[in-house]
This record gives C-alpha cells, structure tokens and sequence, in this order.
C-alpha cells in the first residue's frame, strides 16, 4: 500500500525460508541465439552466483504450443533447486512455442522432433561458445512435450552426460492406442501409425535407442492417460537392452507429471542425485 507517508505493509507472507530460496535462486536474463537455418530463437537463462562455464540443465517446456517466461521458478521446482546446487538452467522456446504469433507456433505442426531439436542444440552451442556453460556437463530434464524431447535429443546427440524425461512420449505408435490424447499426437506429427515409415516410426525415441549413450532417470505416474507410463517403461528397457545407465522411476498415485507430496520430494531429489551423479557442478 502507498500513500502520503510512503509504502507501508499490511501483510508479509515472507518468512525464513523464502528469504533462504531468494538467496540461493541465482538470476534470470534473455538470451538469444541463430538457429541454423537463421531463425531467431530466445530463451530464459538462469544461472547461480560467480563466472561460468556452468554445468548446464536444458529444461524442455511441454506443449510444444507453449512458453517459459520470467517468473518465479519458470513454473517448474526443479529450475532454482538445480541452480541452487550450481547448475545453469536454460529455459529455451523453440520454435512451436507460443507468444510469437500463429506462424511460429505452427512451425512445429508436423515435424515435433525436427526443426525445434536445430534449435535446442543450437542454443547450447551459443552458450558454450560464450563461454557460459561447460559443454562436457550439459544435461536435459522436461515433462510432457518436454519429456519427448529429453528422450528424442539424446537419441540424436550424444554430448548430453544425464537426462530426465519426465512423463515422455517414447513410441508414437502405441501413444496413438493408448492415450487419451492420441488425436492430438497423430495431427502434430502428421503421422498415421497404420502406414509404415511415418513420423510414427522415424520420431519414436524407443526406436532410436541403440544411438543413445546417456544415461536416463525416466519418470511417470501410474495414472497418466495422457503419455502412459508404458510410454517411459518402453524407454526404460530399450536403453537397458542397449547397455545405456537406465532408471525407472513410476509414481503410483501421480498423473501427468509430479506434483503431489511426498512424490515430488522423492523426485526432486532423485532428479538432482542423477545430475549430481552424471555430471557435478561441484
């Protein structure tokens, strides 16, 4: 409240502990960077105190018709709980997002998986070569459209040293018999799983798996009819029968992600363990 004699509070939520994240939280700025076909694509850095080069977290949002701005957590708890351990977090809108008009956001129709993996990748390679982040500890975490995207880039890169996917679509082909959302799936992909060598088959990570050499905590909820969790145990077991470093981790009274306690503390925690396992910050 403002008046004549200045502000003047009538009520703190503040306590102790939010004191302790603010101090801990690090800092938030824009970056931009060129992806390779020109395209200008901006993201949200947030990195702890002191110079880099960090350990880098790309954070994938879900959607993909969606985007991270410049607000507390980017709505996600694992974002200043891995900047508190050390870690910068890059929160990217490739294309697809939204917040750049029907264009944009229709570049990804049809090619989830495509273009907007030149984009990611691309804003790493900016960040590494702005001496910002430490291209030998860049790892990926996301949920949903995020979580395909975890399990999708390390099937197409193999500098990633961890990865979470967290609720993910693996296999376009059982997602589109299994889901309660297999329409939305088929239509973005433009990919009829009855006709052979679609985007079905060419963009399903589990089908990429022998290429993957990360190692990944994947994560679901028992109860998600949106990615079910054989979409994650599909994953899972690709990347065991490969000899990739696998974890499964299926929440039995969780949905479309985690969000309930105590789950969510389980998870966080095994989600900086693995991080701090494959690649310290300190």
């Amino acid at each position: 409240m403002s008046g004549s004699g200045g502000d003047r509070v009538l009520a703190s939520v503040a306590h102790p502990g939010t004191e302790y994240l603010r101090s801990v939280a690090g800092t938030a700025q824009v970056v931009t960077w060129d992806a390779p076909d020109g395209t200008e694509i901006e993201g949200i850095l947030c990195t702890p105190e002191g110079d880099g080069p960090f350990p880098l977290v790309v954070n994938v949002h879900g959607g993909p018709i969606w985007a991270f701005r410049n607000q507390w957590s980017m709505r996600s708890s694992w974002v200043p709980l891995l900047v508190s351990r050390g870690y910068a977090v890059l929160n990217p809108n490739p294309r697809g997002s939204a917040g750049r008009g029907q264009h944009f956001a229709g570049l990804v129709v049809g090619d989830m998986g495509g273009a907007d993996t030149h984009d990611l990748l691309s804003g790493i390679d900016a960040l590494v070569e702005r001496g910002v982040v430490d291209g030998g500890r860049v790892g990926l975490i996301g949920g949903s459209y995020g979580g395909y995207m975890s399990s999708w880039l390390v099937t197409q890169d193999r500098r990633f040293a961890a990865a979470v996917p967290i609720a993910p679509v693996t296999d376009w082909y059982s997602q589109g018999f299994t889901s309660n959302i297999a329409a939305w799936g088929n239509r973005f992909l433009d990919a009829d799983p009855e006709q052979h060598g679609t985007r079905a088959h060419t963009r399903s990570p589990v089908l990429h798996a022998s290429k993957v050499r990360t190692p990944c905590l994947t994560v679901a909820g028992a109860l998600d009819n949106c990615t079910p969790p054989g979409q994650a145990q599909e994953f899972h077991q690709a990347l065991q029968a490969h000899g990739v470093a696998s974890v499964l981790a299926v929440y039995p009274q969780e949905g479309h992600g985690v969000r309930a306690y105590p789950a969510q503390v389980d998870f966080l925690a095994r989600a900086v363990d693995w991080f701090e396992l494959h690649m310290p910050a300190r």
